[in-house]
């Protein structure tokens, strides 16, 4: 398979489809697969609303966040993103970089909200779970049908999926650490600021109004925690959400520039090229679903 087909994100149900086909069960949103050498083109800080996705390491390392809380990874493990959970991954440069991911919408486990695997105050990585050869197994042959597309492939896919959900919670069972919660630290308060208002004009100086915090302290304390600056994560999580945008809309790019926080679509085919490797057309052209 050549690189182009590795890194496009294969849509199987959207959630009209879904609910016409499948009524009220978790059905397969997408599947990707990505294979970046020497962990170029990665996804930046973004999330989704309605879509919780299970994220398998099959080669490489690197450092992967969910909710501001930041693992090592590499090859065998599992991340766990419930929906609306910010995520950004950090491949070690100069290595291979494979993943496989599936999207699942309309995930409903007893006792937790609505799209959540676990509940938050628990560690979304799993280091070299039993199941991982297992899930391996399933989100392969989920990759290969839809990207073949023959006929059946999407009930085949959601079949697969359910299997792959079914393992996911005996995992998930076995987990019994919670991790310490960030919910109430003022660096927290603060990203979830951003990342609700990350298309507006946020800038140093309207945060330390907003949270009563000197700017050396501001600066201080998102240098220690995410190893940016503010205005360095602001623009991540920009970018992060612009990819998005490019995998899964047609909007111009100038739309898509703009309601990302960026006025000049120029500047931000320059920013995008300077961070991510690719111009937006080019990085759209790699994840575009196949047809």
């Amino acid at each position: 398979m050549d690189q182009t087909a590795y890194n496009q994100q294969k849509f199987i149900y959207t959630a009209e489809e879904a609910r016409s086909v499948l009524g009220e069960q978790p059905y397969l949103a997408y599947v990707c697969a990505s294979d970046w050498a020497g962990g170029d083109h990665s996804t930046l800080m973004h999330c989704h609303e309605d879509i919780a996705e299970v994220l398998l390491f099959l080669k490489g390392s690197g450092l992967y966040t969910v909710d501001l809380r930041r693992y090592e990874v590499a090859a065998g493990d599992v991340v766990l993103c419930n929906s609306g959970a910010l995520h950004d991954e950090f491949p070690q440069a100069g290595e291979p970089y494979h993943t496989l991911c599936i999207g699942i919408g309309n995930l409903a486990l007893p006792g937790l909200a609505p799209g959540s695997f676990l509940d938050s105050r628990f560690s979304p990585m799993f280091h070299e779970p039993e199941q991982f050869a297992d899930l391996r197994e399933l989100f392969c042959q989920m990759d290969r049908y839809s990207a073949e597309r023959e006929s059946g492939y999407q009930l085949l896919c959601q079949y697969l999926m359910l299997a792959s959900l079914e393992l996911v919670k005996c995992m998930v069972r076995g987990r019994r650490d919670a991790d310490d919660t960030p919910a109430d630290s003022v660096f927290w308060q603060i990203a979830k600021f951003i990342d609700r208002h990350y298309a507006e004009d946020v800038t140093i100086e309207r945060l330390v109004r907003e949270f009563y915090i000197s700017p050396y302290h501001l600066s201080h304390m998102f240098k220690q925690k995410t190893g940016y600056s503010v205005k360095q994560y602001l623009l991540r999580r920009r970018l992060g959400e612009a990819q998005i945008r490019l995998a899964i809309t047609q909007d111009s790019i100038q739309t898509i520039a703009e309601e990302s926080g960026f006025a000049d679509a120029s500047y931000f085919s320059r920013i995008f090229f300077k961070h991510v490797g690719l111009t937006p057309t080019e990085y759209r052209k790699y994840r575009t679903t196949l047809s």
